[in-house]
C-alpha cells in the first residue's frame, strides 16, 4: 500500500497521509519529482508509460518521474526514481534543480486527478539508450527525441506522439530548462 503525504494548495503540509488510489480519486495535492534526461545531442529522453499504469497509461512522458514517499525530499526522490526506472545510480551533483512546479492534470480514461507539487531536475548525460534498464512495470519504451521535435509535438497535440495531456505545462518547463539550465551545462 503506497501512502502519500497531503498538502494544501500552497504546498504546505496537512501532516496527514492517504492511500495513493484515494489521493488520485479525490484530487488531493501531493508531491512528486521529475528528472528531464537530456543527452549531448540536445535530445530529450522520452518514455512510454506502461499500459497497466493507473494514470496516463500508454502515453508518452517527457521525464522520469515519481511520487515522494513520506519524509522524502525532492532530490532524494529524484535519485531513487532514476535508479528504479532506468537502473542508473545518478550522483546528486549531476541533478540540476530547476524549480517546484504545480502540476494539475486529469486522466479522462480513469477519471483520476493528478495534483502535484513537482520538484523538477535536469540530468545532462552522455549515456546511450542501451545503457538504461527500463523498469518493466513502469516503462514500455524509451527513445531520445530532439528538443525541437518534442516542442513541436507538444505545441500541436495529435501531430506526433500521444503525450500526457499537460502539454502547456511541459512547454513552460522546456522553455525554463532551455533558457536557464542548459546554457550552464
Amino acid at each position: 500500500m503506497e501512502l502519500f503525504e497531503l498538502y494544501n494548495e500552497q504546498n504546505l503540509p496537512f501532516w496527514q497521509t492517504k492511500i495513493r488510489s484515494d489521493v488520485h480519486r479525490d484530487g488531493d495535492w501531493h508531491r512528486s519529482t521529475e528528472v528531464w534526461v537530456i543527452n549531448q545531442n540536445q535530445e530529450l529522453l522520452l518514455n512510454l508509460r506502461h499500459p497497466d499504469k493507473d494514470l496516463f497509461a500508454n502515453l508518452w512522458d517527457v521525464c522520469i518521474a515519481g511520487h515522494l514517499m513520506p519524509g522524502e525530499n525532492y532530490r532524494t526522490a529524484a535519485i531513487r526514481e532514476v535508479k528504479e526506472e532506468l537502473g542508473i545510480q545518478v550522483p546528486s551533483s549531476a541533478l540540476h534543480f530547476v524549480d517546484v512546479w504545480t502540476m494539475d492534470g486529469f486522466d479522462a480514461k480513469t477519471q483520476s486527478f493528478d495534483r502535484e507539487f513537482t520538484g523538477v531536475f535536469v540530468w545532462k548525460t552522455q549515456l546511450e539508450l542501451s545503457s538504461f534498464t527500463p523498469q518493466a512495470e513502469e516503462i514500455a519504451e524509451l527513445k531520445y527525441v530532439s528538443l525541437t521535435e518534442v516542442k513541436q509535438m507538444l505545441e500541436n497535440p495529435g501531430s506526433g506522439l500521444p503525450f500526457i495531456p499537460m502539454e502547456s505545462i511541459f512547454l513552460n518547463m522546456m522553455d525554463r530548462i532551455e533558457t536557464t539550465i542548459l546554457p550552464q551545462l
